[in-house]
């Protein structure tokens, strides 16, 4: 009943892996390529991911004959009850290690997709973050160009000198030299989410969507995001699987220790050596296992808690740089009156709208940062 269980186990994954992507069609019908898709792409030309099945199916195959090998009758002539007893134990430890194994196939390929859906959706944000970048050295760009058109006017009126023309210049050139530097940045973030989804995307011809959700963070469960991590994260999940292992383990060896001690014919010294020393190491290889994995857990709630404290931090500066857009608004209202009454230059007016473009990308900065941070703790709450 355990083998069989077990092998609808796998199958029953495997069919929810399968449906988790048939949904993906070559899209991007309007040109526009999206993170979802993105990330079906990915995993449609990750070779790695789609090999996975394979190795399900050999660590299948494999619990089969381990289960098949180990349930036969034993008809070795052991020298002593001890190796008798500490040879049933070895076998159904083998028939556990091996549905272990069986497991951990899906368990990766499980890994993997999350994996990859971690890093195209990082690189995805990369990109759209670089652009936002892009526009802010654009605008300043443009606006070190209009203060130099105006310098040589003045220039040219004798208004200001020489020198006062060349600083304004060297900032023009500073602002193009900052505009290529973006740029190249932007495309280095182009190349990583080729690399991620296996398709070259251009700076030029590609767009994506730029629509960015801010994160529901009053939401977040820490309690949930443990457990979630504890049994979705390769780390933990292998010191939970060893930890597990390890108790079963005990469990027989103290079944086989209770059952044969008290049947012993003539409790020598050396017969009972050999049972009290296979107990110990029971004992001994569980407390190691249990150790292992409570200090983990210790680790994870002291992480756990530092990202919670960092995300709800930066929902707070969200917060405060949306009221700073609101009164920049504001601001702008007021110049365009100004403007109109001629108390203020154009320059001074249009000045103040990059400004609030400015303030506009940098919140979506804040808003990409704070899904990055919301991924990082829900990454592994699949469900």
């Amino acid at each position: 009943m355990k083998k069989l269980c077990l092998i609808i186990s796998v199958i029953l994954c495997v069919v929810l892996l399968f449906n988790s992507i048939a949904a993906f069609a070559d899209a991007e019908d309007d040109g526009i390529l999206t993170l979802e898709e993105a990330k079906a792409l990915a995993l449609k030309n990750d070779v790695q991911f789609n090999l996975q099945q394979s190795y399900i199916q050999q660590a299948s195959e494999s619990y089969e004959e381990v289960y098949d090998n180990n349930t036969k009758t034993d008809n070795t002539n052991y020298n002593s009850l001890a190796d008798r007893a500490s040879a049933a134990v070895s076998r159904k430890v083998s028939i556990e290690s091996a549905a272990s194994s069986s497991r951990r196939a899906v368990f990766e390929r499980n890994d993997l997709k999350r994996a990859s859906d971690y890093n195209v959706t990082e690189a995805f944000y990369g990109v759209i973050e670089a652009k936002y970048s892009l526009m802010d050295a654009e605008a300043e760009m443009e606006l070190k160009r209009k203060d130099l058109e105006i310098a040589k006017i003045k220039y040219g009126l004798s208004i200001i000198t020489k020198n006062s023309l060349s600083q304004v210049e060297s900032a023009v050139t500073s602002s193009q030299t900052a505009y290529n530097k973006t740029f190249s940045e932007l495309q280095n973030s182009m190349s990583k989410l080729s690399k991620n989804i296996g398709k070259n995307l251009d700076v030029f011809n590609d767009k994506l969507d730029m629509t960015l959700n801010v994160p529901d963070i009053k939401s977040l469960d820490l309690n949930k995001i443990k457990v979630d991590y504890m049994k979705n994260n390769s780390s933990y999940y292998s010191a939970k699987e060893q930890y597990d292992l390890a108790e079963y383990k005990l469990q027989l060896t103290e079944e086989q220790y209770d059952y044969y001690y008290k049947r012993l014919p003539n409790r020598t010294s050396t017969i009972v050596e050999q049972f009290d020393e296979m107990l110990s190491k029971a004992k001994r290889d569980f407390a190691d296992a249990k150790y292992s994995f409570s200090e983990k857990e210790k680790d994870l709630d002291v992480t756990l808690n530092s990202q919670y404290t960092s995300i709800n931090n930066l929902y707070e500066s969200y917060e405060t740089q949306k009221k700073e857009i609101e009164d920049t608004k504001l601001t702008i209202e007021q110049n365009r009156i100004k403007y109109q009454m001629g108390l203020i230059t154009k320059a001074v007016l249009e000045s103040s709208a990059a400004s609030l473009n400015k303030l506009v990308n940098q919140l979506n900065a804040t808003i990409i940062n704070l899904n990055t941070q919301y991924m990082n703790m829900t990454q592994y709450s699949l469900d």
